[in-house]
């Protein structure tokens, strides 16, 4: 009915005329004189010349004003003028009418209040966007009737409190949203949480809450529309999977960019005026398709999304409003939800891929700890090995010459016996990096400290690296004893590196046991500056050879499984790690 009443108005609408309604006079006036405001136009309107209904508005060196003058009969209260094909800058209401703007039934409207005891009946309105091969219209209609069968009027509280229910759900998630990306970096959660935030500043205008500016309201849709493509092709990764359509989101991109500069110039948007938003809307749908039936299954929350959006446009654009209220209010924060619940999923995906990631780091770093461990096996049972060939020797001689004596064979089988004791410790000790306990356990640092140095000391000894372990307070912890091992091999490993690089005539290691933590420093000159902040980067060495991954993985067992923190610095000697429990 509303819909229906709407369009009865503006079919009586008129140019350079008359209306029965409540318009005695509108009239189309132009003038060369810049200086004019809406302060001071009533005392200036002898500058006006009125144009005839053959004239247009070509004149750029002109002003055009529109002049409006109600009929004395108009009454006290509260009115809702609609017009097209025009807009205005600047308006001669006072603040006591509560002059506002908005958009009601895809018309742009404008609200006010009139009291013949207060207030004038005529009217200028500054123009801007107008189209010259159109002709402006303007109708007027009392408030209420208006908004007869509405549920709730732009003015109304519950109106107010819908709004901003609706405003602070998107504030909601786009905060959430950007706290992400402020942890993550991924770009998806950027382009998102602006794109909605234009999307709230377009609604504000939509709905009134601030006075309609057409130029401020396109550059918000522009905006908008900008930050939704950045965000598809972010979300969906166009660019790896969809190149073609990547490539015409690209010139959509571009379209937007233009028409950014034209708003700027011109004042209005040729998007929006052309309806190019309706044509690329397809396009969305079809990547969003074509990216589901890949198997990217984030896509069905933005194909949700979008459609909801898609149609509370639609329905604004080509319905109108539903018992006064703007359909548009409902599609953005759903959509909202729905992308975000998108994001979170997206967000799972990433997640799973960099721990899948850091397992296979995992497993090459204890890969390259196992070679170092096996060359360190080796190293250790040379010795056992010859030994264990001597005795072979002898015993050979002896049974050779035919001589057995149960005393002299039983002495040497002891002594062998001995070395592969020794063989077989040397293999237990070893036996935790090959079989890495996936429990937490309660284990004294000390103790996992001694056993790992074991494991590198026969490459200490041949070195002459000097280790002194200094025990203030003695710490036991609940956690992973093989991966604390595997830290602090690296953590010594590295030292020795460095003490052969710089040769190091006296090389020491300090391990000082603190509560909770564990000081490891060396006297081997210390970590360059420029590379200082980048030892825990992944793959990055300045040994040739070597994986670089093993301070990674150690900061990454330390801060991530165990729930530690490893630091480093330079002292004055050279480097001091320090892992705190």
């Amino acid at each position: 009915m509303k819909r229906l009443l709407l369009l009865l108005h503006l079919s009586l609408l008129f140019l350079y005329g008359n209306n029965e309604l409540e318009v005695k006079q509108f009239m189309v006036y132009k003038s060369t004189d810049k200086s004019i405001t809406s302060q001071t136009i009533s005392e200036k309107n002898a500058s006006f010349v009125p144009l005839t209904s053959q004239e247009q508005l070509k004149d750029k060196s002109a002003i055009y004003w529109i002049k409006v003058q109600f009929s004395p009969m108009i009454k006290s209260g509260k009115y809702l003028v609609a017009y097209q094909e025009f807009d205005f800058s600047l308006s001669t209401f006072s603040p006591q009418q509560h002059f506002n703007r908005f958009i009601s039934n895809k018309v742009a409207v404008f609200s006010f209040e009139y009291d013949p005891n207060r207030d004038s009946t005529t009217y200028y309105f500054k123009l801007i966007n107008c189209y010259k091969h159109k002709t402006p219209t303007l109708s007027i209609i009392p408030y209420n009737k208006y908004y007869a069968e509405a549920l709730l009027t732009p003015d109304s509280r519950g109106f107010f409190l819908l709004f901003g229910l609706i405003a602070g759900l998107i504030v909601m998630v786009v905060i959430y949203n950007l706290s992400i990306y402020a942890y993550t970096k991924e770009v998806s959660f950027l382009h998102y949480s602006l794109m909605e935030l234009f999307m709230l500043w377009m609604l504000f205008y939509q709905v009134g809450i601030l006075s309609l500016d057409i130029v401020h309201f396109n550059m918000a849709s522009l905006l908008s529309g900008l930050f939704a493509n950045l965000f598809m092709q972010s979300f969906l990764d166009t660019k790896k999977y969809l190149p073609k359509l990547h490539n015409a989101l690209n010139f959509y991109i571009f379209l937007i960019f233009v028409d950014i500069l034209h708003l700027n110039t011109m004042s209005y948007s040729l998007i929006s005026n052309f309806a190019l938003y309706s044509f690329f809307g397809p396009i969305y749908f079809i990547v969003g398709i074509w990216r589901y039936l890949q198997g990217f299954k984030p896509a069905k929350f933005f194909l949700i999304g979008w459609s909801m959006l898609v149609v509370s446009i639609f329905y604004t654009e080509h319905m109108g409003d539903i018992y006064g209220i703007n359909p548009l209010l409902f599609g953005p924060p759903l959509e909202a939800v729905l992308l975000a619940m998108g994001l979170a999923f997206k967000l799972k995906l990433l997640l799973d891929e960099k721990r899948e990631q850091q397992e296979l780091l995992i497993h090459q770093s204890r890969l390259a700890s196992m070679g170092e461990m096996i060359g360190n096996i080796a190293h250790q049972w040379k010795q056992p090995l010859t030994y264990l060939s001597y005795i072979f020797m002898n015993l050979r001689e002896t049974s050779k010459r035919k001589i057995v004596d149960i005393s002299y064979l039983n002495k040497k089988l002891d002594k062998a016996g001995l070395q592969l004791d020794f063989m077989s410790q040397t293999i237990d000790n070893f036996r935790d990096f090959y079989l890495p306990n996936k429990e937490k356990n309660l284990f004294s640092l000390k103790e996992a400290s001694e056993e790992t140095f074991e494991i590198i000391q026969p490459e200490f000894k041949e070195e002459y690296i000097r280790v002194v372990i200094d025990i203030k307070e003695e710490a036991m912890i609940t956690s992973y004893k093989s991966e604390y091992k595997q830290v602090l091999l690296n953590i010594l490993t590295n030292a020795k590196e460095a003490f052969q690089k710089n040769r190091i005539a006296c090389p020491l290691i300090t391990i000082l046991f603190e509560k909770n933590s564990i000081i490891v420093s060396d006297n081997a000159g210390g970590i360059p500056k420029n590379i200082l902040n980048r030892i825990y980067d992944p793959y990055f060495s300045t040994k040739k050879g070597n994986s670089g991954i093993g301070l990674y993985m150690s900061k990454m067992i330390v801060e991530k499984s165990m729930g530690g923190a490893l630091e480093v610095e330079n002292g004055e000697e050279g480097a001091v790690f320090k892992i705190k429990f």
